[in-house]
């Protein structure tokens, strides 16, 4: 060994005496000597490790602040750093020469360290296992404190009462555990009730035995994405803000790894500008003018696509920015406005139903145009009295598929939008609306033979659906984002059209109104659940929902529809019409029987005739 380095190893363990050996720096415990994974973490990984843990040994504790946050983007290697944190820390204290001692715990006392997941077995079988992996293969560990193999669930050092557990949110977990330091993953999926949220309720238990047996000598850490702006990582991504002994990460997937993979040949940045708050591109120089703006944030050119498309997912995947409660949930109002454009210059029609709020009534054209037998399905946004909210009614099916980044993706039409709602003082008769279907399969001819729709009063309507040979499924959009959030990927993705429904919103009232583009826009997240403002509707975007994500997830309704690349999409082209549209001539939206010839309008490229659908048995 180095001479030097002997004397600054000797120097060190006698300054520090209740130590058999200095602990390793963070960076000393990525290398070979120990962990020997230098290589493979990330730039932006390692930067958060020396930013809890700190440049050099601190011979007093294990880390340089008490608590800590690391949240950001999908995939920055968030398990990876829980798999060298926990190790560190053992590690750290196994270099002490009487742990139990020099923590004034009576002899033989385990020192623990606890990684809490969502549940005791994704905490064995995700990050635990990476960790177990690291102190398997560590050299520093199999040389010096090899684990007790005896053990599959836990990992513990005999010879200093050293433990690391996995373990999920329950009190009992806990129990019988002097915690020094804990790690809470996925901390925004642990389980929620009216009463408690259980990662609050995991990391209020772990906190309060590392403060009751260390004082301020322990360290817990919270990771995962922050998935809401009002859930445990929100609120306490705010509290550690404002904490001088703790820390915060949040991290890009760019930051992740590093901006050196995102250079021109002349090292400048390839970048572009991006305004979080109104959510648009800004202009280069602009941007750099405007860098500190807390609005603004430096991005790879890399991922711009993803902010144009959809850009709510890409601030939460790949910035790791939550949307706000005040957010407008489907911030490019423009591309709603867009989806009644295509289906008014596709169809060449007006709303295939009328403005009367308590009687929908079907125009003619629509119940006289002829069918192929395209599948459908229609969604039912069950309403009861005229005192509350209105019914909203949707049909739709795939018109074709699309091509976009590489993936094939249904075009959704939907046929129709109805809403219906009750005369204050009386109340919407059920019967109605299932004489409406009747009518839709069994007179129109559609081929309409799924329905889906919410529970609130629905198990009637659902048995005398089931006997006219419907199949009825329920689904709420209220308990799961799924179905917002494919019906706003269909928007930004200039996969949807719908008809422009005009209408009274109750009886009487002399001005008709856009519902659909109306609900669409003033949707926003609350956290919980897509909601409408105040005084406010989404019926018929409940509906929209519910018939998109059917579409979306049901591969069935695929079959025999015609693809497409992703420049045919109705996007910046003013062809779309003759060029994709899959209906006969007289244009209606409807699947009608006779193919429309090859057009080359506006492509020079001859697009095929549309592949009829097979009927299955």
């Amino acid at each position: 060994m180095d001479p030097k380095k002997i004397e600054y190893e000797t120097k060190w363990l006698i300054d520090h005496p209740q130590f058999d050996e200095r602990p390793a720096t963070i960076r000393e415990f990525l290398g070979e000597n120990y962990l020997n994974i230098d290589r493979k973490v990330r730039p932006g990984i390692k930067e958060a490790l020396i930013d809890i843990f700190g440049e050099e040994v601190n011979g007093d504790v294990i880390s340089v602040v008490r608590r800590a946050m690391v949240t950001g983007a999908i995939g920055i290697g968030k398990t990876t750093f829980a798999s060298i944190a926990l190790p560190y820390m053992a590690h750290w204290v196994l270099c002490l020469h009487d742990p139990q001692d020099y923590y004034d715990l009576l002899p033989g006392s385990r020192i623990a360290f606890m990684q809490m997941s969502t549940s005791e077995q994704q905490a064995r079988e995700v990050v635990f296992g990476d960790i177990f992996a690291r102190i398997k293969h560590a050299k520093w560990f199999v040389d010096n404190y090899p684990y007790d193999a005896n053990f599959t669930k836990q990992i513990r050092f005999a010879q200093k009462d050293i433990w690391i557990l996995p373990g999920d949110s329950a009190e009992t977990t806990f129990e019988g555990y002097n915690i020094l330091g804990g790690i809470i993953d996925e901390m925004d999926s642990h389980k929620q009730t009216k009463d408690k949220d259980y990662a609050d309720v995991g990391y209020d238990t772990i906190n309060s035995r590392i403060e009751s047996r260390f004082g301020n000598r322990g360290l817990i850490i919270c990771i995962g994405q922050m998935k809401k702006s009002t859930g445990f990582a929100a609120t306490k991504y705010e509290e550690f803000l404002t904490d001088p002994e703790a820390h915060v990460v949040r991290m890009t997937i760019w930051d992740s790894f590093g901006w050196d993979n995102y250079l021109y040949a002349d090292g400048t940045r390839k970048s572009f500008y991006y305004d979080v708050k109104r959510k648009m591109i800004i202009d280069k120089a602009l941007g750099e003018l405007l860098e500190k703006n807390d609005n603004m944030i430096e991005i790879p050119l890399v991922y711009k696509k993803s902010f144009e498309n959809n850009p709510e997912k890409a601030l939460r995947d790949l910035a790791g920015i939550p949307p706000a409660v005040s957010d407008p949930f489907i911030s490019l109002v423009d591309r709603i406005e867009e989806c009644r454009d295509r289906w008014k210059e596709n169809q060449n029609q007006f709303s295939p139903v009328g403005p009367n709020p308590t009687r929908p009534d079907f125009e003619k054209w629509f119940e006289n145009a002829p069918k192929t037998p395209l599948r459908r399905t229609a969604h039912i946004d069950l309403a009861i009295s005229g005192e509350g909210d209105a019914l909203g009614l949707a049909m739709g099916h795939v018109s074709h598929l699309v091509e976009i980044d590489g993936e094939s993706k249904p075009y959704i039409v939907i046929d129709f939008l109805a809403r219906i709602k009750a005369m204050p003082g009386t109340e919407i008769m059920l019967s109605d609306v299932r004489q409406i279907i009747y009518r839709l399969r069994d007179d129109m001819g559609f081929r309409l033979k799924n329905i889906t729709m919410d529970g609130f009063q629905s198990t009637d309507t659902m048995q005398q659906l089931r006997k006219r040979k419907f199949f009825v499924d329920y689904l709420s959009v209220d308990k799961s984002k799924l179905p917002y959030e494919d019906l706003r990927e269909a928007i930004y993705e200039r996969r949807l059209e719908f008809p422009p429904y005009m209408t009274y919103l109750n009886k009487g009232d002399m001005n008709q109104v856009e519902i659909a583009v109306k609900e669409l826009m003033e949707l926003h997240d609350d956290g919980k659940k897509i909601d409408h403002p105040t005084k406010g509707s989404k019926d018929i975007a409940d509906a929209m929902a519910g018939v998109v994500t059917t579409l979306m997830g049901d591969r069935t309704y695929r079959r025999g529809v015609a693809s497409h690349t992703h420049s045919e999409v109705p996007n910046e082209s003013q062809d779309f019409g003759s060029m994709t549209r899959p209906f006969s001539a007289d244009g209606f939206g409807l699947g009608l029987s006779a193919p429309l010839p090859p057009s080359t309008s506006g492509t020079g490229i001859a697009i095929p005739q549309r592949l009829q659908p097979r009927r299955d048995r």
